[in-house]
């Protein structure tokens, strides 16, 4: 599992990444413990992100970036995470996906929790910062948004984005985002973050769906969801499946999608020239490519044929 969890302060958000890292036991990456165990360690960057700190300003992006790329060469890293309250720019969010990609790390699912602005006020009114005032934490809360907005149409323009209703209890919130883990499982079709990622699954994958699509793309988003029904279908589940059929059973699909403007080089490879464009490859050669919006039933019967 690899999840990003958004929200303003107060929404509760640390205490759900804790419950769930111990859950599918995964590292639980919150920016504050890594700006004060830098500062506490005293490394160079940990010197430099004080310094800010104690100005009254924020960290400088490069900063923090470096900090989170010495987090992500931790082995702990490659199997999941849960980024807590990171990125909160979007300068950030795109340097994220930098360094995913040079991670060879997957495109992470993104939990925003809404929470009206009255009950964030009384949340961080109890809680009992020395300074807080309403004024003050109104004016925190109001910074966050502006700041926030444009990461959130980001996340929604990828399709990875999911809102939960932080008004709720703890342990409602808890039971909401209770089948993160089971949907991920399931088959939903994620982002190849690199052409070095995309080489790799030619290689090695014998059958493998490739979703070119973009954020700008209107038609994208109708084909999207069918993509991810596909690998429900064909993908991760499908292949447990098989396994259990024996030889007789149709071979597990690698269902992708591939965000055209982060990946021109593979898509001029193969010539894609409009999207959405859908391709399917065997035994790393292209097979078959649908353009434009198809049926569900179009895209099925091609991963079918191929796959018996």
């Amino acid at each position: 599992m690899h999840l990003i969890l958004l929200g303003p302060p107060g929404a509760g958000k640390g205490t759900q990444a804790i419950a769930l890292a111990e859950r599918w036991q995964i590292p639980h990456i919150s920016t504050g413990d890594i700006l004060r165990q830098a500062i506490e360690d005293k490394t160079d960057l940990g010197i430099q992100a004080r310094s800010h700190l104690e100005a009254g300003e924020l960290v400088p992006d490069n900063v923090m970036m470096s900090l989170m790329r010495k987090r992500f060469a931790q082995p702990d890293m490659a199997k999941g995470w849960i980024l807590d309250g990171f990125p909160r720019t979007l300068p950030q969010a795109k340097a994220l996906d930098e360094l995913l990609a040079i991670f060879q790390q997957p495109s992470p699912k993104v939990i925003y929790f809404e929470v009206t602005t009255g009950l964030l006020i009384n949340r961080l009114m109890k809680m009992g910062r020395q300074d807080d005032t309403v004024d003050v934490i109104r004016r925190r809360i109001d910074i966050y948004q502006q700041e926030t907005q444009p990461l959130i149409e980001y996340y929604e323009q990828r399709l990875c984005l999911t809102t939960i209703n932080g008004n709720l209890p703890v342990a409602e919130v808890a039971h909401a985002l209770s089948g993160l883990g089971e949907k991920e499982t399931s088959g939903q079709a994620s982002f190849i973050p690199s052409e070095t990622e995309f080489d790799s699954l030619l290689a090695e994958a014998p059958l493998l769906v490739v979703d070119f699509t973009a954020t700008w793309c209107g038609p994208c988003k109708l084909v999207a969801p069918l993509i991810d029904r596909l690998a429900g279908e064909y993908g991760t589940a499908s292949a447990q499946t098989a396994s259990a059929q024996g030889a007789n059973a149709q071979q597990p699909v690698n269902i992708f999608k591939l965000d055209l403007d982060n990946n021109q080089a593979v898509a001029k490879r193969y010539g894609v020239k409009g999207i959405p464009t859908v391709m399917f490859f065997k035994g790393g050669e292209l097979q078959e490519t649908l353009v434009g919006v198809q049926t569900y039933e179009a895209y099925s019967e091609v991963v079918s044929k191929l796959s018996s």
